[in-house]
């Protein structure tokens, strides 16, 4: 019951902050949220409910994908209630309708051991592992805004895109939030999954296709965030560098995949 519940709620959250993109009705903006909220409760149901399945949530991948809904929604209350700007929400909806539509048929997908060992530390490294993978993602997307947003001053257009989205310093400070957020929040889950695996296994077996993707996934993000602190970078350098930094991430994963799978 939850997924159907929370699926329509993500859809109609899309279609709400669709309509408040091409109206901007105020009354549509607080609906679109109010169905959000509604997502994102019956996304944390859903998710409680996967405890009573054979295989627990972190040991499956539509628990997976769940946990990063869940963390999406968190991000966009954040930046809503931040920067008072729903416009995030044209590129976070989709992805939730996405994720909870493929979680509903791939709930008996089991993406780790049942032995696996479970601890304190599991459960530190899952959510600010996912948590930062979600604020990375928040982060390309307003990388992508920025450049939208910057083409519409560039020629003068100042119709709806120009309106409904944020002003270029507003976009280049969520931008900065959201990396630096992302890279915080997933340093702190990959150090959690060191201590992890050494509870579990007595090592750290560093030929695993999860921390190979973990580490190149880090030295990324870590790249770009300290040549941004340390040697500066222009808004429009940073907002292009979350974007590459992405695209490489999931140009990682298809070979992490592709070299796992053989």
């Amino acid at each position: 019951m939850y997924f159907d519940l929370a699926l329509l709620a993500c859809v109609l959250s899309l279609l709400h902050v669709t309509l408040f993109f091409f109206m901007g009705h105020k009354r549509l903006e607080l609906v679109t949220n109010g169905f959000a909220i509604l997502g994102f409760l019956f996304t944390i149901g859903q998710y409680v409910t996967l405890y009573k399945m054979p295989a627990p949530p972190y040991a499956s991948f539509s628990g997976i994908l769940l946990l990063l809904t869940i963390a999406l929604f968190m991000g966009y209350f954040g930046m809503y209630f931040k920067y008072k700007r729903p416009s995030i929400g044209l590129f976070v909806f989709p992805l939730t309708v996405l994720f909870v539509l493929i979680s509903r048929f791939s709930s008996n997908v089991e993406i780790a051991h049942e032995g696996v060992v479970v601890t304190t530390w599991l459960y530190i490294q899952l959510p600010f592992t996912i948590m930062g993978t979600a604020f990375f993602m928040l982060s390309t997307f307003a990388g992508v805004m920025y450049f939208i947003q910057e083409r519409q001053l560039k020629q003068k257009k100042f119709g709806i895109i120009f309106h409904r989205f944020p002003p270029l310093d507003t976009i280049n400070r969520l931008v900065n939030t959201t990396l630096y957020l992302g890279f915080y929040t997933f340093t702190i889950g990959l150090l959690a999954g060191f201590v992890w695996m050494i509870y579990s296994s007595g090592t750290i077996n560093i030929f695993s296709a999860k921390l190979v993707f973990a580490l190149i996934t880090w030295i990324i993000y870590s790249s770009i965030t300290f040549y941004k602190q340390f040697r500066g970078m222009s808004p429009k350098d940073t907002a292009l560098s979350t974007i590459i930094g992405f695209i490489s991430v999931l140009i990682t994963y298809v070979g992490v995949a592709f070299f796992v799978m053989g």
